[in-house]
């Protein structure tokens, strides 16, 4: 994946460009770039995705919406969809053009834009006035293309960030996937815990979700982690561990792999959600908490099985 900074603008050669947030990077997602990538081929052009550094709808709310995505998983699977170039606009630079200003400096002038692709409920320009329909009449005065991709439906509904943001926040991790294309993921350094799970023989790795990340539903759900190029499977409990956790503390993801044994401080680690086991509960004793433990490896033993 190629990065395209300030330095590189304005592009001599014509583009092909795919517009959008592109958080989740889900199935919806992948039909644009899909999209640009086969534009791109078939014009021998590059194609580019034209994204955002931060998600123009926090700026707009004040932060209350929180990112599905991390920026490297973001640019993993933008790539894996077909991106070879992408470009990260600062909103704060460009939230404050017309959807003129925006079409005409932007897109034509620093990018020099053959096609554009967007999907069909895109929004741009000061106060999110400009629709698809609009970037279309836009680029039509400088005899450029407009590609307006169709909404993606499952089972009745259109594919969206915000529809996948609902199922997280109530736990349905394997009804995400479907609309991700994929297993919800994230991405985070491991951390130093309090060695509790070591202490009571099941050894867990600690990540905390940052402010701005979604964070599902709590509860302790059946994971596949990816460390140092290999993926292992185990259990993850997401919350604020009650039983051994003072009231406030921040949520964090606790995960205890299972047939691994070594030292992943200070390292980033995939985690992907494939089911929820079960909701946070706070236990009476550290007996009763292990206990719940095994059940809950056992549980999730029995959901890989059950896969293959």
């Amino acid at each position: 994946m190629n990065i395209i900074t300030d330095n590189d603008l304005p592009i001599k050669q014509k583009t092909i460009i795919a517009i959008g947030n592109f958080d989740g990077v889900h199935i919806g997602h992948r039909l644009l770039i899909k999209t640009m990538a086969e534009l791109a081929e078939e014009k021998k052009l590059d194609g580019i995705v034209f994204t955002f550094a931060q998600n123009p709808k926090n700026l707009l709310t004040s932060g209350e919406v929180k990112y599905l995505t991390g920026t490297e998983d973001k640019m993993r699977f933008l790539s894996e969809y077909g991106a070879k170039n992408i470009y990260f606009a600062d909103f704060a630079d460009i939230g404050g053009l017309s959807p003129e200003e925006f079409t005409d400096n932007i897109l034509v002038r620093k990018f020099n834009a053959d096609t554009v692709i967007c999907g069909f409920d895109f929004r741009f320009g000061k106060g999110r006035a400009g629709s698809a329909e609009d970037l279309e009449k836009l680029l039509a005065r400088h005899g450029v293309r407009c590609v307006i991709t169709p909404a993606v439906y499952f089972e009745g509904k259109p594919v969206s960030s915000t529809e996948i943001r609902r199922l997280l926040s109530v736990g349905d991790v394997e009804r995400a996937e479907k609309l991700l294309g994929r297993p919800y993921c994230f991405t985070l350094p491991v951390i130093h815990g309090r060695q509790i799970g070591r202490s009571l023989g099941f050894p867990t790795i600690n990540q905390v979700f940052p402010e701005y990340r979604v964070i599902p539903a709590y509860g302790v759900y059946a994971v596949e982690c990816e460390a140092n190029g290999v993926v292992y499977k185990g259990i993850a409990n997401i919350g604020i561990r009650p039983t051994v956790c003072k009231t406030g503390d921040c949520p964090v993801c606790e995960t205890h792999l299972f047939d691994f044994s070594g030292d992943l401080y200070n390292q980033a680690v995939r985690v992907s959600l494939k089911k929820r086991l079960r909701q946070e509960i706070k236990f009476d004793s550290l007996d009763q908490l292990k206990d719940q433990i095994q059940s809950d490896i056992k549980a999730a033993k029995e959901y890989f099985l059950n896969q293959h």
